[in-house]
């Protein structure tokens, strides 16, 4: 058998009030949380404007340190290297003969020379090794002066390879004789080579 249900409504009777209660928390909800999202935002962009102001600036500073460089590596690419390694080396030995010392090698000069020997002439050359390459003209009151002169270079430490290359004799007691020798200086003075 079959219940009897009374319901005498056209319509059936039904309560949506928990439903409107879901809907109205649920939009409140909504509503509040979309306003904390638009105060989270103006406050972020407040909060960040000066740093986004430094970091324009940043980048401001960024592009023209990067023209600058490009400027820069252009007038390095346009520097000539072979002129400038040219007048680097000029000017190194130039140093180099600077800094020889005259007063140095002449006292080794008189103190390795023979006492009948005269010197007339000096001109050096001066050698990328540090050597300074000597030619002399001298003068000798005998005949044993371009020998013994020789034999007094070999002996001396800060002497080097000596070689006549002329000897006359100008009058009866005086003779005229050059020779080439390496003169080591205590301090060498290395020289570019060209």
């Amino acid at each position: 058998m079959r219940p009897i249900h009374l319901n005498l409504a056209a319509r059936p009777y039904r309560d949506y009030r928990p439903v409107y209660t879901v809907v109205v928390v649920v939009s409140l909800l909504i509503a509040f949380l979309m306003l904390n999202n638009i105060d989270t935002y103006f406050r972020y962009v407040r909060n960040t404007e000066s740093t986004r102001t430094k970091i324009a600036q940043l980048d401001r500073q960024t592009a023209g340190e990067r023209a600058r460089a490009q400027a820069a590596d252009a007038l390095i690419r346009n520097v000539d290297l072979p002129a400038l390694d040219q007048d680097v080396r000029f000017i190194n030995n130039r140093l180099a003969q600077r800094a020889f010392s005259w007063s140095k090698l002449l006292d080794r000069l008189e103190q390795v020379l023979p006492a009948d020997v005269r010197i007339r002439v000096i001109s050096p050359s001066f050698a990328a090794n540090g050597l300074v390459h000597l030619e002399l003209t001298c003068d000798s009151k005998t005949s044993d002066g371009t020998i013994e002169a020789i034999n007094r270079f070999n002996h001396d430490v800060h002497f080097a390879n000596p070689f006549p290359h002329s000897e006359a004799q100008t009058t009866a007691n005086s003779y005229v004789f050059a020779i080439g020798v390496d003169y080591k200086p205590s301090i060498p003075r290395l020289v570019e080579k060209r």
